[in-house]
């Protein structure tokens, strides 16, 4: 069942009056059935799959409770021994979780790189003349796993440090793994933020579903306006990059980058407000990514709720760990204490990023993209009083518009030249891609005929660019702080319901009802 479809529309309707006409203490019955019938809907066998890491990672949770209050118990009991069963109770908790991850990754890496490892594996053996060709396996991609395994891992970890009590009702922690909204796009939902929602029986509230609606539709304009449309073209200099300029390109991973955004903030946007149709409020992922001013600040607005997830479970136990604080020491010796103190944030964050970029899918290009970012925000570490002092003698001032400008700008071309690894089919095609942009450029190139060789006729470049004009101006009026949403609130009734009737209008005219239209399957719907 597409997201973007008919059906889900009418599935929503008939589960929100569902889970309204209920008894409130049963209303958390409506979003389960609600969830299961999605899931299978999509596939009965990955239903499998995704049992497995609910089954797994509950027992693993009550596990640790269990020994955490043992080792109470034990703490009472003896007093004069605390620092042996604090240390014995934190190696068995230690064991029990690493375990549980390690089936929660494993299973995750099976299904998304077992065939990248067997040709990769065949492609070694043939360099050294060993004639054994491993085929893909073909193995089906549970729907929503990478979420899923994040999620539940997360909730793992948060048992172990003693921040949340595990759930106790199997059927209730199910319903938190698999609330059916974040299974496309995410976001990566905190127990602790989501599961009192998904319990509590939320209160019908017009306003708040008026504002989920209006969410729904925005992602959903997003994505059949901007991101489907431009995919075509994209796709055209990508597959075929040697028949174009370099110039042709680079606009082509800009072009993505649009095409990218829509698609995932679209998609966001929509689960979002599917999820808030319950009065359940999902965690953001976007914010206004295009106008940050560093790459830092970057990934800080752009998928927050991963970037969250790396920072708490990945980032800060890495740079804390004792090996970090070991290095870091014997660089503070030999270099300074600059050397110390940077080693661990720096090391850190490329081990971060490597893992963004694997998280993407198998493959060299990712692994070159999440190295791209994570070296050029550990780089910005290094260089930050080089670059402090060259603004200061140019007398640059961060709150003056041309330099913040020029600084998004700046931001905006590094995730350009990055995207052409995260966009291309190899590491070796990016590579040919970067030459022939550096060599071949060819300002001369880009006219008019130049944009309907992409594939797209020029009254479709007129639609996507209306459509990504008002993305901007809406955008762009939220970074400066204007309440939009209030505004739209406050206005009078009729300007309200004209805006909804033109925006549904548009969307069942251009969308559900135009046979010409096909929806794209989301970028990361299934990563």
């Amino acid at each position: 069942m597409s997201i973007n479809s008919a059906g889900f529309l009418l599935f929503l309707a008939l589960a929100a009056a569902a889970y309204y006409l209920l008894p409130k203490p049963r209303r958390w019955l409506v979003l389960l059935g609600a969830s299961a019938f999605f899931y299978l809907s999509y596939s009965p066998a990955a239903a499998v799959y995704l049992l497995l890491t609910v089954a797994v990672t509950y027992a693993a949770a009550h596990i640790l409770d269990t020994l955490r209050r043992q080792e109470r118990a034990a703490l009472e009991e003896h007093r004069d021994d605390r620092s042996l069963i604090k240390k014995r109770g934190k190696r068995r908790r230690r064991i029990v979780l690493g375990a549980a991850l390690v089936v929660n990754f494993a299973t995750l890496a099976l299904f998304k790189y077992l065939d990248a490892w067997l040709g990769t594996a065949s492609r070694l053996l043939g360099l050294f003349g060993v004639e054994q060709s491993f085929g893909p396996l073909g193995l089906l991609l549970p729907l929503g796993i990478s979420f899923y395994i994040f999620q539940t891992s997360g909730y793992l970890i948060d048992v172990y440090r003693g921040r949340v009590k595990p759930e106790g009702n199997f059927l209730r922690y199910t319903l938190f793994t698999c609330w059916f909204p974040q299974m496309i796009q995410g976001p990566i939902n905190r127990f602790d933020k989501l599961q009192p929602q998904l319990l509590r029986g939320n209160d019908f509230d017009p306003e708040k579903i008026r504002a989920a609606i209006q969410l729904m539709i925005w992602g959903v304009l997003k994505k059949a306006f901007i991101a489907d449309p431009l995919a075509p073209a994209v796709a055209e200099l990508f597959d075929n990059f040697t028949q174009y300029s370099g110039a042709s390109l680079l606009l082509g991973s800009a072009l993505y980058c649009v095409q990218l955004y829509a698609d995932f903030s679209g998609g966001t946007d929509l689960v979002r407000g599917a999820s808030a149709l319950f009065g359940v409020e999902m965690a953001e992922n976007f914010n206004r990514p295009y106008f940050a001013r560093s790459m830092d600040e970057f990934w800080r607005r752009w998928h927050m709720s991963l970037g969250e997830w790396m920072k708490d479970y990945l980032f800060y136990p890495l740079a804390l760990s004792g090996p970090m604080n070991r290095l870091g020491k014997r660089l503070r010796t030999r270099f300074g204490p600059r050397a110390g103190k940077l080693a661990a944030p720096c090391l850190s964050t490329v081990v971060v990023f490597l893992m963004v970029g694997l998280w993407q899918g198998p493959g060299f290009s990712n692994i070159a993209y999440g190295l791209w970012n994570g070296g050029l925000m550990s780089l910005a570490m290094i260089f930050s009083p080089f670059f402090t002092r060259i603004n200061e003698r140019l007398g640059l001032d961060e709150k003056n518009l041309p330099f913040r400008v020029f600084q998004s700008l700046r931001v905006c071309s590094l995730v350009v030249i990055g995207r052409y690894f995260s966009r291309a089919t190899s590491f070796m095609q990016a590579l040919r891609m970067l030459k022939r942009t550096v060599l071949h450029f060819g300002w001369s190139s880009l006219g008019a005929e130049t944009f309907l060789s992409f594939g797209l006729a020029g009254t479709d470049w007129l639609r996507i660019g209306v459509a990504a004009g008002v993305l901007l101006a809406v955008e762009l009026l939220l970074e400066k702080g204007v309440p939009l949403r209030k505004r739209l609130d406050d206005s009078p009734e009729w300007v309200q319901f004209s805006l909804l009737f033109a925006a549904v209008l548009l969307l069942t005219a251009c969308v559900y009802l135009n046979t010409d239209y096909t929806a794209i399957m989301y970028v990361y719907e299934n990563v």
